[in-house]
């Protein structure tokens, strides 16, 4: 069975995802950092409602208070917010990224052991299912990113979680991104294997 799913806007797709997976049941670790600064975030709460209605049970987890392992300890050696993050991973059946701004989501994933995590969890076998910013993050690459999302952190390594070995374009030809995407195609289309995708349409494999 396909383990990872790649979205535009996961509410258009979320019944034919769900013929695939069957979320009742399912533990899911929701992961929201991408939005976590964005004024437009309706699909974070829409994606989360959807996910319960079908029987889920999610875990919102933002991972950027998953910093890197030098951090200190309190002196009751109680779990870092890293290793809860890590424990929940390990723990669930489905690790889900919303859409957002794709730098500042791996910019924080790149700071922690969590990057990895999801990395050995998908290899494992653990369900993968990303949204917008999500999608785009689970190429080896996400430079040709910048034409839709602000580099606010300012990042130079662009190196995706490599989940696949190709670019999706969301919102693929879909407002407000109609020009932002047509320009992605264009500049990089030459030299990334870039999948367009519109907002009805999902890739599993």
């Amino acid at each position: 069975m396909a383990n990872i799913f790649l979205c535009s806007y996961f509410a258009e797709v979320a019944s034919k995802i769900n013929e695939v997976v069957n979320f009742q049941g399912k533990d899911i670790v929701f992961i929201d950092t991408a939005a976590k600064f964005e004024e437009v975030n309706f699909y974070v709460g829409e994606a989360a409602e959807i996910l319960e209605n079908f029987g889920a049970k999610l875990r919102h987890l933002d991972v950027s208070c998953a910093k890197d392992s030098a951090a200190l300890v309190s002196s009751q050696d109680e779990p870092s917010c890293e290793d809860k993050i890590l424990s929940t991973i390990s723990q669930c059946d489905i690790i889900y990224v919303s859409g957002g701004n794709t730098f500042y989501l791996l910019n924080e994933l790149q700071k922690s052991r969590v990057w990895q995590a999801i990395k050995n969890a998908v290899k494992a076998g653990k369900i993968y299912i990303g949204e917008s910013a999500g999608a785009i993050a689970a190429a080896p690459d996400t430079k040709y990113a910048t034409l839709m999302d602000e580099n606010s952190p300012n990042m130079s390594d662009f190196t995706g979680l490599n989940l696949v070995n190709f670019c999706v374009v969301p919102h693929f030809g879909c407002e407000p991104f109609t020009q932002a995407t047509c320009e992605i195609m264009e500049k990089f289309g030459d030299s990334y294997d870039l999948r367009p995708m519109n907002n009805a349409e999902f890739i599993s494999l």
